[in-house]
This record gives structure tokens, C-alpha cells and sequence, in this order.
């Protein structure tokens, strides 16, 4: 081993280094007592509370690592991007972040006196995806203020609060807790269709992980619009987006209770609150919904025809706006602004190009409000049936799996499906166990939309076919969610990264 003492002392100093590396981003104690000794900083102890030794490590993350995430302390907001990014390649694009984790310049957290301060709320769209920094939203609204607004004190700046797949729910969170320091003149928070999604937390390694954190008892069910795609490869999405069932309405109705918490804490403080509404295809429920808490100034909705204009849209695939479609939602935001006078130290200019664009797209979004698309002719297209049988799945059927089952039908602690009901009255789950000891004795509740109906005692071994029946009221319903909430699980080989409590073999509803 002599020869190659140099080169082994050097790795071992590497492996010193990305030991503290992890050991800080998971409080590994006995990992930061050898970094310690080596640096000769003392004991565990010290070097755990060490905020240059902390920072040194997670800058050291940051530059060996080749993902954008980080976990947030909060399990609601689940993630933010890792801190000072640069040039970090993600996806098409490539990104930088600011100390808080934000796709963002460095600000003062608290916002200095005299400083206007708008900040822009959302998820990608606001994190500005396929689009430069300097393209999005805020910047546009900036330049607008900048440019045509009198009677400012100080600075007036524009912030971008946005990461990839937040949903309402995080989204408020993250503003409400810290909103004392932010002191906000007002909150644009941009709303988008996929917001009743689950907001997943961040691997160690800096990807995205396959639960969310604020519900760890049910393990990797994530519940998104494209689980069934994955789950099964077949081609379609889930219904999750049209909130046709008890799953979908519970989590905007949850939404809703959010948006009007912020928007009342945001007055609170002194500020003003606007919902910028971009919910397609579905603005008169958002619209009822999101917006039942709040005033009419507050909301502005979006029309859908945006999303589907090639001229805003990054490509064909990509509905995200591009430069054009960010620079039209900031003239939109800013015709808002000046004559809803919600910047009320400041006096704003006309600027014909924002007047133009609310003159076509404020009535245009009412009028789809006023007469929503039905999806009348989208159920003659996509079928949702009764009864699922997990031995042949196809693109419809596994489009009405909203999330946590499988190829193969393994169930995960928590699983949602959706299922026509129309006066059905009893519901019928079948399935088997798993061979597994572990799963012996654990109980799963079984829920109808919000009604809980019954349980299912699983056995390691054994097929059960069990019948609940429905409360009328739901019953009489269209649509249901049928959902399966598990007191335990075993992991599933052969990696053990999914989570997983029986096999279902079929779910039905039947008159009787």
C-alpha cells in the first residue's frame, strides 16, 4: 500500500468530505465528530451547530451534486431548489437559485422601508419553466412598474416564489409562514389546473421522490394526474383535474380554504391579494371554488384559449408559457393593478398594450366562466365505468386510477380510484394477499368519497371478495372515489423503494 499512500490519503480526505456532506444534510452526529477532529473544531457538538462548517458542506452538496432539489424543513412545502445554483442544468433549460432556495435573485428577506415589493406566487409557471430567468412574469411586471408608476418611495421589485409542482396548498404555506419578514405590498399567486396534484418531496440525491411528505403514512401513493401512464404504460391521464369526485373536490375545495386564509393574512399585514386564475378548462369551478373566500377585485381569471394559442406556449407538448405568454399575463397583471388599485402608493400610468389585452381577455375568460365546456363530449371519447378489473387493464380503465395501485394491482397505503356510481348501492372489493407476514392483521379503511364504509383485515395468504354498501346521498352521486387508507405495509423487492398492502383484483359497483 505504500506506493499508493498519496492517493489513498487523498481519498480518504474525499470521503471524510462527502461524509460531512451527508451527514449534515441527514444530522449524522457521528459523521460530523470526524469532520470535526479532522478540521480540529472540537467535538460533534460543536461542529453540528457550526453555521460556517454547515454552509461549507451544503455548498460542497450543491457543486458534486447534478439535481436541482432540496428538502424544506416544512412537509407541507415539501422542496425548494438546492441553494445558489448556477447554471444548473434541469430539463431544457438551466437554472439558477438564490440562498432560500428560489429560482430568484439575492433579496433582503426582510424587505427594506420604502421598498414596493410584489411577489408572484405559484408553481412552474412562476418558476418560469423553459424560459430564462429573465423572461418570466415578474420580471415583465417589473419593468411595467418601473416604467409607468409614480409616487414610489424606494425600489419597486417584483419576486418570483414558484417551484415545480407545488400545489395551492404548498404554495400558501410557503408565503403565510414567513409573511412578517416578505411584507408583501401584494401577492399575484398564479393558480393552474394541475394544482390538486400531491406536491412530492426531494431524494437525497436531488430528484424528485415518490410520496409527499405531509402525509407519511401513506407511503409512495402519490397521487398525480399522470400516475396512471406510469403505473400501467397505458396513454391516458387521470381524471384528478376535473375534481368529478370526492377526491378531486376535497383537495380544491382545501385549496380554496388556503387561498382565502393567505389572502386574509396578506390584508392583515398591510398588503393587497390577487388570485391570477389559469385553471383550463375548468375556470367556473375554480373560479367557484378558489375563489368563494375572496372579493371580486381579488381574482383575475385567465382564459383557457391562452393555453392552447401556439404564439404563448413553449411547443405543442408544452403548454408552459414562453416569453410572449409570460410578457401577456404580465400586461394582464398589471391592467389589473391600475384600475383595481391594488398598489395603493402608487400611481400607474394607461399602458395601451395592458389595456388592450384585459379589453379581450378579461370578457372572454367571464364568458367561459358564464358557459363552462361540457364534458359531455369528452365521456363519449374516454369511458368511466363501474367496475375495474386489475387482469385487463386498458387506457381508460387505468385513467380512473387517480393514484397508489400498480401494474399487477399491488395497492400502496393509500389509493384512489374513481368509479361511475349513479344510484349504485354497494361496493364490492376483491383482491389477495401478498404472501408477506408482515401485512398479517393490518387493517385498510374503505372510503366512498368523504364517507368511510367499512374495513378490510387482510391475511398473508388468501384471495377475500368483501360487499359495503353506501350511504344514499352518496350513492345518488355521478362519480365516487373509492379510496383505501392503510394502518401498515411492507416494502416491495426488489430495491424496497415502494410501499406496498395487498393485491386488488377488482372494485365494482352494483345496484344491490
Amino acid at each position: 500500500m505504500d506506493p499508493g499512500r498519496e492517493v489513498a490519503s487523498r481519498r480518504l480526505a474525499q470521503a471524510y468530505r462527502a461524509v460531512l456532506v451527508l451527514a449534515v444534510t441527514t444530522a449524522g452526529a457521528a459523521a460530523l465528530a470526524g469532520w470535526s477532529l479532522l478540521r480540529g473544531r472540537g467535538g460533534a457538538d460543536g461542529a453540528l451547530f457550526d453555521e460556517s462548517v454547515r454552509r461549507a458542506a451544503i455548498d460542497e452538496l450543491v457543486t458534486r451534486g447534478s439535481g436541482v432539489w432540496d428538502t424544506f424543513p416544512d412537509a407541507t412545502v415539501a422542496r425548494v431548489l438546492q441553494p445558489n445554483l448556477k447554471g444548473r442544468a434541469f430539463d431544457t433549460f438551466t437554472v439558477d437559485s438564490n440562498e432560500l432556495g428560489l429560482r430568484e435573485r439575492p433579496f433582503e428577506l426582510r424587505k427594506p422601508d420604502g421598498t414596493t415589493r410584489v411577489v408572484i406566487l405559484g408553481d412552474s409557471y412562476v418558476m418560469g419553466y423553459g424560459v430564462a430567468a429573465d423572461e418570466r412574469v415578474g420580471t415583465h411586471l417589473q419593468r411595467l412598474l418601473q416604467a409607468h408608476a409614480h409616487g414610489a418611495k424606494g425600489p419597486i421589485e417584483c419576486l418570483h416564489f414558484g417551484v415545480m409542482t407545488w400545489n395551492v396548498v404548498a404554495e400558501c404555506a410557503f408565503l403565510r409562514r414567513q409573511l412578517s419578514l416578505v411584507r408583501p405590498d401584494l401577492v399575484v399567486q398564479v393558480a393552474v389546473r394541475n394544482d390538486l396534484e400531491d406536491n412530492p418531496g426531494a431524494r437525497g440525491m436531488g430528484s424528485l421522490s415518490t410520496f409527499w411528505p405531509r402525509f407519511p403514512e401513506r407511503g409512495d401513493g402519490l397521487l398525480f394526474v399522470e400516475a396512471p401512464r406510469i403505473a400501467f404504460g397505458t396513454r391516458e391521464n387521470s381524471w384528478l383535474h376535473f375534481a368529478l369526485d370526492g377526491e378531486g373536490r376535497a383537495r380544491m375545495e382545501e385549496g380554496g380554504r388556503a387561498i382565502a386564509e393567505l389572502a386574509r393574512k396578506v390584508e392583515g399585514a398591510g398588503g393587497k391579494y390577487l388570485l391570477f386564475d389559469h385553471c383550463c378548462g375548468m375556470l367556473a369551478e375554480s373560479q367557484r371554488v378558489y375563489a368563494a373566500g375572496l372579493r371580486a377585485e381579488q381574482s383575475l381569471p385567465f382564459p383557457t384559449s391562452i393555453s392552447r394559442d401556439d404564439r404563448y406556449r413553449n411547443s405543442e407538448r408544452d403548454v408552459h408559457w414562453n416569453r410572449t405568454g409570460h410578457e401577456l399575463a404580465a400586461l394582464y397583471i398589471y391592467e389589473a393593478v391600475r384600475t383595481r388599485g391594488l398598489l395603493p402608493g402608487l400611481t400607474l400610468d394607461e399602458v395601451p398594450e395592458a389595456k388592450a389585452a384585459a379589453a379581450r381577455l378579461l370578457p372572454e375568460a367571464q364568458e367561459e366562466i358564464d358557459r363552462p365546456p361540457s364534458l359531455k363530449k369528452l365521456l363519449e371519447r374516454r369511458r368511466i365505468e363501474p367496475e375495474l378489473r386489475f387482469d385487463r387493464i386498458d387506457d381508460d380503465a387505468a385513467a380512473q386510477v387517480t393514484g397508489g395501485v400498480v401494474r399487477g394491482g399491488f395497492v400502496s397505503p393509500y389509493a384512489s380510484l374513481l368509479l361511475r356510481c349513479e344510484g349504485r348501492r354497494r361496493l364490492w372489493i376483491a383482491g389477495h394477499g401478498l404472501g408477506r407476514a408482515e401485512i398479517d392483521g393490518v387493517h385498510v379503511t374503505v372510503s366512498v368519497d368523504e364517507a368511510a364504509v367499512g374495513t378490510l383485515t387482510l391475511a398473508a395468504d388468501g384471495r377475500f371478495e368483501t360487499p359495503f354498501d353506501l350511504p344514499d346521498a352518496i350513492a345518488r352521486r355521478p362519480f365516487v372515489a373509492v379510496r383505501l387508507q392503510a394502518d401498515d405495509f411492507c416494502y416491495a423487492p426488489p430495491d424496497l423503494r415502494h410501499d406496498i398492502v395487498f393485491a386488488l383484483e377488482r372494485v365494482a359497483l352494483v345496484a344491490r
